[in-house]
């Protein structure tokens, strides 16, 4: 059976000119070079070096498997250098829209830099529709963004549910006075505040509001933050997302109107393609789904912390 030991010992002759110098290259003896050499030419079935002349004389046949056996070797060597050399950074783009970065993002960074040192995620937060574009145009691998189910059944594109948001009409406590559950004609007494035309979220809204007969925002702010303090402020009503602004409905800022009929939860997606890169982008989605808590900024303390 041909083996590397048996050419690494025939190039190591042919360089350093006589056997007894090959095996002190590779710390053996001479009569163990001097064995994979005769192994070598039983299994070639080629007399490799002139015996009857002095020195490491190659045979005709000597040269031609030369070229061979050095291209054998330094392939192989190339090959154990793998393991001695650091592993190659993969480089992600990963689009997020606000409510993400508010909320899990951070401590999902956190973990899946520790665990996974050869991926860079190279973020970008934006609104969805941008994203989404970006996503279409080959800026962004991977995308996580609010939708309806069927928004991505095209061919080549793959999307994976990550989370579902509990949506809810929001304003400043007292300024609705109706008996609750409200009715969305009611609402419309009040003004309505969104988000602008590039959030899929604000087109998810405006979509149902659509459907249930009601007119849409007359006010708009791009910013997640923004929309949460002009609410605050009692500029109006909007569609909130319920529970990560629900400590603000504790401290009396904000409070929940129950409304008939009430607002379907929003789902978010992560959007990525079919490809050669399919199985780490999987492996994404997967560790974006399991991180996934639209429920708590990160920069408020949950309950029982200090």
């Amino acid at each position: 059976m041909l083996t590397l030991k048996q050419l690494e010992s025939f190039v190591q002759i042919v360089e350093l000119g006589t056997f007894e110098r090959a095996a002190q290259r590779l710390n053996t003896t001479p009569s163990t070079i001097s064995k994979r050499i005769g192994e070598l030419e039983d299994t070639t079935g080629m007399v490799l070096f002139d015996r009857s002349r002095r020195g490491a004389q190659l045979t005709e046949d000597g040269e031609r498997l030369l070229e061979h056996a050095q291209a054998t070797v330094h392939q192989a060597q190339r090959i154990l250098e793998l393991k001695r050399q650091p592993t190659q950074l993969r480089r992600i783009r990963l689009g997020l829209t606000d409510l993400t970065a508010l909320t899990w993002l951070p401590g999902f960074l956190g973990s899946f830099t520790q665990e996974r040192p050869d991926i860079r995620l190279d973020i970008t937060i934006d609104m969805s529709r941008t994203l989404y574009q970006q996503f279409q145009d080959g800026e962004q691998d991977l995308v996580v963004i609010p939708s309806a189910p069927d928004a991505f059944a095209q061919p080549g594109i793959v999307s994976r549910l990550v989370g579902e948001v509990e949506m809810a009409f929001m304003a400043r406590r007292g300024l609705v006075t109706d008996a609750r559950p409200v009715s969305l004609r009611a609402l419309e007494h009040y003004p309505l505040v969104g988000q602008g035309k590039r959030s899929g979220y604000a087109q998810h809204v405006n979509h149902w509001l659509h459907q249930q007969g009601a007119s849409g925002p007359s006010l708009t702010a791009d910013n997640l933050l923004a929309l949460v303090g002009l609410i605050s402020a009692g500029q109006g009503i909007s569609v909130l997302p319920r529970r990560c602004v629900e400590h603000l409905t504790r401290g009396n800022s904000l409070e929940v109107i129950d409304t008939t009929p009430s607002f379907p939860s929003l789902g978010y997606y992560a959007v990525f393609r079919d490809g050669s890169r399919l199985k780490l982008m999987e492996m994404l989605a997967q560790r974006l789904t399991e991180a996934a808590d639209f429920t708590q900024p990160f920069f408020v303390a949950r309950q029982g912390n200090t």
